[in-house]
């Protein structure tokens, strides 16, 4: 065969089919150089999406040890609050107490201070009594007492003769 009956018998559909393949390849051969490019792990493609999945992967265990703290505060608080709920509780017996202590002590005190007045009165009644006693001993022993300067002061009774 010669190079003449080869070209007489190229069809044009095989010059399109031709043209058609060779496009095809060269556009493939640039994809494959775009995908390269994607795929390069320092500039590309490749580097972004390593980079999104560490980001991804450090959120993650950021979100994880946030949750830990968040429930162990969540844990402490509802301690916290429930010490503190108990510690009102007993504030509140202890301001109950305290009030019904004063109460008492209140009614002790008036009620000492009522039995006091009491002996008061009783104690200046029986001092009043004794200062009327005093006086009038006081009295009888002055009079007394003028009665025997006034013996002392006057003759002698005579004696009667017979």
């Amino acid at each position: 065969m010669d190079i003449q009956s080869i070209i007489n018998s190229i069809q044009p559909t095989d010059v399109a089919i031709f043209l058609v393949s060779f496009a095809a390849c060269v556009y493939c051969f640039v994809l494959s150089k775009r995908l390269r490019a994607l795929q390069d792990t320092k500039d590309g493609l490749g580097a972004t999406i390593t980079a999104m999945t560490n980001s991804v992967s450090a959120m993650s265990q950021a979100t994880h040890d946030t949750r830990t703290r968040v429930e162990s505060m969540a844990t402490r608080l509802a301690h916290l609050i429930n010490d503190g709920e108990k510690m009102c509780k007993r504030l509140e017996d202890t301001i109950m107490t305290m009030e019904r202590s004063q109460t008492n002590v209140t009614n002790q005190v008036h009620a000492a201070q009522t039995e006091l007045n009491v002996l008061m009165r009783d104690v200046l009644d029986q001092s009043r009594a004794r200062i009327v006693e005093m006086t009038t001993l006081m009295r009888q022993m002055r009079a007394m007492s003028e009665a025997g300067e006034a013996d002392i002061t006057a003759p002698p009774p005579r004696a009667k003769s017979a």
